[in-house]
């Protein structure tokens, strides 16, 4: 009896002693260390025409800054005739490639790519399907 129970208390040991352990942190961050955050020359201006339910687009000119400051212009391409400008800071999600809007940008979040940032779903996901590449704004020249 006392053979079975530790046999199965170092078998057990050994199992869990297995199991990887990564915190939530490194399982965001690439292996490599590199982020957009670090690795891309990500200030400046983006543009696009992002989809509009109701109206045939909005007009989007995204301007980030060094200081973690932003400022946003958007236009409702048959309603508006000049754009509206928000400024505000945004901060940097874990994962180093997604940023966050302060309240004034109604807390909207941008994925960092190379010359390009992604405008995400409320949840922070990628948009995906046939519309996917109109949430993209474009650096501009």
């Amino acid at each position: 009896m006392m053979k079975t129970t530790l046999t199965c208390t170092l078998s057990l040991a050994l199992l869990a002693g297995c199991a990887p352990f990564s915190s939530p942190d490194a399982r965001d961050t690439p292996a490599d260390g590199h982020t957009a955050r670090n690795a891309l020359d990500w200030p400046g201006s983006y543009e696009g025409t992002l989809p509009c339910a109701d109206c045939p687009g909005i007009k989007t000119r995204l301007t980030l800054m060094k200081g973690e400051r932003y400022e946003r212009q958007t236009q409702y391409l048959d309603r508006e005739p000049q754009p509206e400008i928000v400024t505000g800071t945004f901060s940097w999600e874990s994962d180093g490639s997604t940023i966050r809007l302060d309240a004034s940008g109604d807390s909207q979040r941008y994925f960092v790519a190379e010359n390009q940032v992604i405008m995400l779903y409320r949840d922070g996901t990628r948009p995906t399907g046939p519309l996917a590449p109109h949430y993209v704004l474009r650096r501009a020249q």
